[in-house]
C-alpha cells in the first residue's frame, strides 16, 4: 500500500509536469533514462524485499498461532483452578466431619455387628478420605504442569513477536532504501504509474469500535472491525476457536455473520453485508490486495471453498 500510494504521488507529478501524450514526452525528456545499475540495484532490492515480506507474513502467522496457543492455556489454567479449588473444599469439609465425628465414635462401634465390620467401616472411611486427596494432588500436579507450558509459551509468543519486530524493521529499511532508488526510474515508468492509478482500490483507514488484537492489513484485523472478535488466531483457525467461546456456528448466510473460507493457506474471513437466497455479498480486506477493503458476491456451491459461518 505504500508503494500505492508512491505510485499515485509520483502520478500527480507526471500529470503536472509531463504533456499529455506521455510517450512522446518521456522519449523528449532532458533527463535520461536511468542506467542499467541502478535497474539492477532496484531488481535485486524488490527481490530482497519480496522475501523479507514473505518472512515477516510468516512470521506474522507464528504470532497468531502463538497467540491462540496462549489463550487456550489461560482458559485451560482457569478450569485447573476452579477444579483444584472444588477439591480442596470438599477435603476440607471431609476433615470437619471427621473432626466432629471421628471415626472411631461410640455409636460406630455400637452400631458395629462384629470387629470385623468396625474395621471394614474404619477402612471405607480412610479410603474415600485418601482418594479425595490424591484427586486434589493430581489436580495440583496437573495446574503446575499447566503453568510450566503457560510459562513456555508465553516464552515463545514473546520470541515470535521480537522476531517479527525484527523482521518489520528491516523490511522497513529495506522498503526506504528501494523507495530512494526507485525515484530514480519513476519517469521511466510514467504510463505503469497512470494505469494503476486508475485502478478502483481504496486503503482502509477505519478503526472499528470494538477492541482488536489481529495484524493490521489483514482480513481477520477488518473482520475484528466489524465485530467483537475474542479469540486469536489465522482465519482458518476461526471455525474451531469461535465454537470454543460459545459462538454459534452454521452453513446458512446472515447478514452480520463471519465466513470463513480455506481460500489460502492460514484461511480467508469476511463480513457478510447482504444475503439473497444462496447468494450474498460480502466485505473484506486483504483479497485484493493488503489493507484494501473490496466487495464480492458468493453463491453458496461455487468455486469459493467454504467452511461455514460464524453467528452471535
Amino acid at each position: 500500500m505504500i508503494r500505492l500510494r508512491l505510485l499515485v504521488a509520483a502520478t500527480a507529478i507526471a500529470v503536472t509536469v509531463l504533456p499529455a501524450r506521455i510517450p512522446t514526452a518521456l522519449a523528449a525528456s532532458p533527463n535520461p533514462a536511468p542506467s542499467p545499475s541502478a535497474e539492477q540495484q532496484l531488481a535485486q532490492l524488490n527481490t530482497q524485499l519480496s522475501g523479507q515480506e514473505a518472512k515477516l507474513a510468516d512470521l506474522n502467522n507464528q504470532v497468531e498461532h502463538a497467540q491462540s496457543d496462549v489463550d487456550a492455556i489461560n482458559r485451560k489454567l482457569s478450569d485447573d483452578k476452579q477444579r483444584e479449588a472444588t477439591l480442596g473444599k470438599e477435603l476440607s469439609m471431609m476433615g470437619r466431619l471427621e473432626y466432629e465425628q471421628p471415626t472411631l465414635r461410640l455409636t460406630t462401634i455400637l452400631q458395629a455387628t462384629s470387629l470385623q465390620q468396625l474395621f471394614a467401616n474404619i477402612a471405607q472411611a480412610r479410603l474415600v478420605a485418601n482418594k479425595e486427596r490424591n484427586l486434589l494432588n493430581q489436580a495440583h500436579d496437573l495446574r503446575q504442569q499447566d503453568e510450566q507450558a503457560h510459562v513456555m509459551l508465553a516464552a515463545r509468543l514473546g520470541s515470535v513477536q521480537a522476531a517479527r519486530d525484527e523482521a518489520g524493521q528491516v523490511a522497513a529499511q529495506t522498503l526506504s532504501l528501494r523507495n530512494t532508488v526507485q525515484d530514480q526510474v519513476v519517469r521511466a515508468h510514467a504510463t505503469n504509474v497512470l494505469a494503476q492509478a486508475q485502478a478502483q482500490i481504496v486503503p482502509f483507514s477505519g478503526s472499528g469500535p470494538y477492541p482488536n488484537h489481529f495484524t493490521f492489513g489483514y482480513c481477520t484485523y477488518y473482520v475484528a472491525t466489524r465485530r467483537y472478535i475474542p479469540w486469536f488466531g489465522n482465519a482458518i483457525d476461526w471455525w474451531p476457536n469461535a465454537r470454543a467461546y460459545g459462538y454459534p456456528e452454521g452453513q446458512t448466510p446472515q447478514v452480520g455473520a463471519v465466513l470463513v473460507t480455506r481460500e489460502s493457506a492460514v484461511g480467508h474471513v469476511a463480513y457478510v453485508e447482504s444475503v439473497s437466497g444462496s447468494t450474498f455479498v460480502v466485505s473484506e480486506m486483504n483479497f485484493t490486495a493488503w489493507d484494501v477493503v473490496d466487495h464480492r458476491t458468493i453463491t453458496l456451491g461455487g468455486r469459493v471453498p467454504v467452511v461455514g459461518f460464524i453467528y452471535g
